[in-house]
């Protein structure tokens, strides 16, 4: 299941522990990663603002595989040059749904219904969120 399917599915749920449920029975790094670029303010990956990219609707990998190559970019000791073209290249190698997921999440602007830093930290307590 990718990202934006798991994140749909908590979107698509009522109650605080179903969506609990729906994070804790799909948990995975790269979801946990997400979050804590999204949730975690001590947390930044340096890249440019608006950085221009093509959805591409044959994704050739996942966000599963590829979260892994952000680790250097939220050291920031790359060239910003080079690291807005790791970035891009790493969106438009995705599924669109995922990079959009990945682009709001690197502005702290993801928006799913009922994802909170309270839900957040119910699920995976002060290991996302320090």
């Amino acid at each position: 299941m990718e990202i934006y399917e798991i994140l749909d599915k908590v979107a698509a749920t009522t109650t605080r522990e179903e969506k609990m449920n729906v994070l804790v029975d799909n948990d995975c790094l790269a979801l946990r990663d997400l979050m804590q670029i999204n949730f975690d303010n001590n947390l930044k990956i340096h890249i440019s603002k608006n950085l221009p990219w093509e959805p591409n609707m044959e994704a050739t990998k996942s966000l599963k595989e590829v979260t892994k190559f952000l680790v250097p970019l939220s050291k920031g000791d790359i060239e910003q040059e080079r690291a807005d073209k790791s970035f891009t290249s790493l969106l438009e190698a995705i599924h669109p749904m995922d990079a959009q997921l990945l682009v709001d999440a690197t502005k702290g602007k993801l928006k799913v219904k009922g994802l909170t830093t309270k839900l957040i930290k119910g699920v995976w307590g002060d290991r996302i969120i320090s």
